[in-house]
């Protein structure tokens, strides 16, 4: 069958998986005790039956031990050079298996049933798995039962019956078939066409990522180990920094940092008196989808009576060795013999903990305040990582300066131990002995569009150029180098673009730097008294408000700045206002791109506010600037090198940058391509989207021994 002119073809993969200790599934192609196990292919058509498919094995146990595969391979081989495009369900997968395997995929186009049903969900989160797609397009359901349990006993498709192995993967190819359709049709109806530039994009940027994961990272092992035990002796220094603390404000009573109701105790200085009358009062649980209730209304006045009323002061103690067991925790018995017990039995006086504490008139802990029901836990207070800048700023206000580094200790400790386990033991793990790491991008997982990636996320490292574990990533290239180009103040540039701010152009087009501006405002001094330091502590502030930021919770002179910020940016201050009426009215909200973003239910509340106000005015600049600008960026700089024939591979794209492993020989000519595919993306907006991009894009290039230690080359 015959769609727009070109032959279609399904594909799908089963392999082997390796499991660690701790349960995790590695089911990379590029992991060297992985091999395939079997491919499945048919040609699209209306009416399919699983007998349809062509479903070849190239290993299983159940195969006889001088069986080659090689007819397989070649029946595989040739469907696939009769094939247009080709088609999966996580298609990049299935893409890195069959080139893994040899077989020549070049020249195809490829489209992606799971980003498919992405673009069509708009951003709203639902299941995007093959098995739920088809439950919900009420198309052949793919059969799990067949493999799932055993598969999750830890048997992997190599030992599974061959025969269950069969019936499930050539459903599986039948019920992808079905799903394609019917996104296809659904792609044709005139409220969905203007998602099909988004579809193409992003089918096409999945087959750079794939390329992009195949050419994996360089890690320098040794600098990475480096790293680590310096990682590991500020974790030690900030766990005893706390620990003082708590002993200071405390007392001798034991603290588990590690519990939410004792750290709450020790920032908040109140325990909960009854916990299920509690969560009764402030309406903790989930409702029946799995969602948190919403906390009760209350003015300030009741939240602060119903805190006095429900809960205790915590009070500073001291200890000292129980007299009667003299800190032993047990005392001796005797039998009716004059024998002593060979098990002494538990102090009552001291409950067996050979210490006894006496409660001083004293309040412990930190004594900050909540201020709302949305600070209450179940647990009695907040101590998310979300919480803490805003516990910060009361412990500024109130200049309680062991509170101040209680909670810069503890946010810090936060941040190295996501460090040390999702980046140091992340790229330790799952670099592989050639001293590549392949990380996976994923398309689908956000709900803006913007890129993830696992295993490990280098999406979630912190922003700018200042942390460590880069400086373990290096060239490939003996005297190579590593450059990185990054969009300056895009997302800024966005918000100026699609509000249509003419401050904004202004700003951009003077070069003025707005951090100066920024800690202006907030320090109430002039531009030019600002130091660099200031303007540092600023650049936390400068975009706030482009997100939906209010500075509830902080200091004055903070939220000064957020009411002074759409007074100067007036063109922002309505687009916002424009964007949460068109939800309102419509729900949707459409990018030049065509990408549309989805929310339901919204409403304005009594108060005035919109719903998910935040993500309606975030949402927008956030994914046209990362998940249309970045990729098209990506396309370009990619195709260009191909068409040099370059040495030098991409083999990231984190945040608004690029970085591309340079071969020594080419680095005057990567600078080159890079400038012209980021400062030029306007083009490809104009060929794609017919949208023509008013406000200038600017790009720095830095270039170093790794990805740490760079020069600037271009500004």
């Amino acid at each position: 069958m015959l769609i727009n002119g070109r032959r279609y073809l399904v594909v799908d993969v089963e392999n082997t998986v390796q499991r660690d200790a701790d349960g995790r599934i590695d089911g990379s192609s590029f992991n060297e005790h992985n091999y395939l196990v079997s491919v499945g292919a048919v040609f699209i058509s209306d009416k399919l039956e699983p007998k349809d498919v062509t479903y070849e094995f190239f290993a299983h146990n159940d195969l006889p031990s001088d069986f080659s595969g090689q007819q397989g391979f070649k029946n595989i081989q040739d469907m696939i050079d009769q094939a247009d495009v080709i088609v999966g369900h996580n298609l990049k997968y299935d893409l890195h298996w069959l080139r893994e395997s040899n077989f020549n995929i070049k020249g195809k186009g490829y489209f992606c049933t799971m980003i498919g049903e992405y673009v069509l969900s708009r951003g709203q989160k639902r299941s995007l798995s093959l098995d739920e797609t088809a439950k919900r397009r009420k198309v052949h359901l793919k059969k799990s039962e067949l493999v799932s349990e055993s598969f999750y006993k830890g048997t992997g498709y190599e030992a599974i019956p061959l025969q269950d192995v069969d019936e499930y993967g050539r459903s599986d190819c039948v019920s992808c078939a079905e799903v394609f359709l019917s996104q296809l049709k659904e792609y044709g109806e005139p409220d969905n066409r203007v998602l099909v530039p988004t579809l193409t994009m992003m089918n096409e940027m999945m087959y750079i990522l794939c390329d992009m994961e195949k050419n994996g990272i360089k890690i320098d092992s040794e600098e990475l180990s480096k790293i680590e035990q310096d990682y590991l002796v500020e974790q030690k220094e900030l766990q005893e920094t706390m620990e003082r603390i708590c002993k200071e404000v405390m007392g001798d009573v034991r603290i588990n940092l590690n519990s939410p109701a004792q750290l709450s105790e020790v920032i908040y200085s109140r325990s909960v008196i009854d916990k299920n009358k509690w969560k009764e009062e402030f309406n903790i649980g989930l409702n029946d989808q799995g969602k948190p209730l919403y906390r009760p209304y209350m003015t300030p006045a009741d939240f602060k009576f119903a805190i006095e009323r429900m809960t205790k002061p915590v009070k500073k103690c001291l200890s000292h060795i129980c007299d009667k067991c003299e800190g032993k925790g047990t005392v001796p018995k005797m039998k009716k013999d004059g024998t002593p017990y060979k098990r002494e039995p538990k102090c009552n006086t001291c409950n067996g903990l050979g210490i006894k504490y006496t409660f001083l008139n004293e309040v412990a802990g930190l004594q900050l305040n909540p201020t709302k029901p949305q600070d209450v836990s179940a647990n009695g207070f907040v101590t998310s990582k979300d919480n803490v800048s805003k516990l910060l700023s009361q412990a500024r206000r109130k200049r309680n300066d062991r509170a101040v580094l209680f909670l810069e200790s503890m946010q810090r400790l936060n941040a190295v131990s996501t460090y040390l386990t999702s980046f140091v033991k992340g790229i330790d793990r799952n670099t592989r002995p050639s001293g590549l790491l392949h990380t996976t991008f994923n398309q689908c997982r956000t709900a803006t569009g913007r890129l993830s990636s696992s295993d490990p996320n280098f999406q979630n490292q912190p922003r700018g150029g200042t942390f460590p574990v880069r400086r373990a990533v290096i060239s490939r290239f003996n005297q190579g180098s590593i450059m990185e180009a990054d969009f300056s103040g895009l997302e800024f540039r966005v918000a100026g673009e699609l509000s249509k701010d003419a401050q904004i152009f202004e700003d951009v087009t003077t070069g003025k730097d707005v951090h100066k501006q920024t800690a202006s405002i907030i320090n109430q001094k002039s531009v030019l008294e600002i130091t660099k330091e200031e303007r540092q502590k600023a650049k936390a502030y400068t975009f706030a408000p482009l997100y939906g930021g209010t500075g509830a919770g902080e200091p004055d002179h903070v939220r000064n700045y957020f009411d002074q910020y759409f007074n100067i940016y007036t063109g922002l201050s309505a687009w916002h206002t424009q964007l949460k009426n068109q939800v309102i009215q419509s729900n949707t909200v459409t990018l030049p791109s065509g990408r549309q973003l989805r929310w339901d239910n919204v409403e304005r509340q009594s108060s005035g506010r919109v719903t998910y106000a935040t993500q309606i005015v975030n949402y927008p600049v956030q994914s046209f600037a990362t998940a249309d600008i970045v990729p098209l960026a990506c396309i370009r700089a990619y195709k260009m090198l191909k068409s040099k024939k370059t040495k030098s591979v991409c083999v990231l794209t984190v945040h608004d940058s690029i970085v591309v492993d340079v071969h020594p020989d080419e680095e005057e000519l990567c600078k080159e391509i890079l400038v012209k595919a980021m400062k030029e993306v306007d083009q490809e907006l104009k060929s794609r989207y017919n949208y023509q991009m008013v406000m200038p894009l600017d790009i720095e290039i830095k270039s170093g021994p790794n990805w740490l230690e760079g020069n600037v080359i271009y500004e």
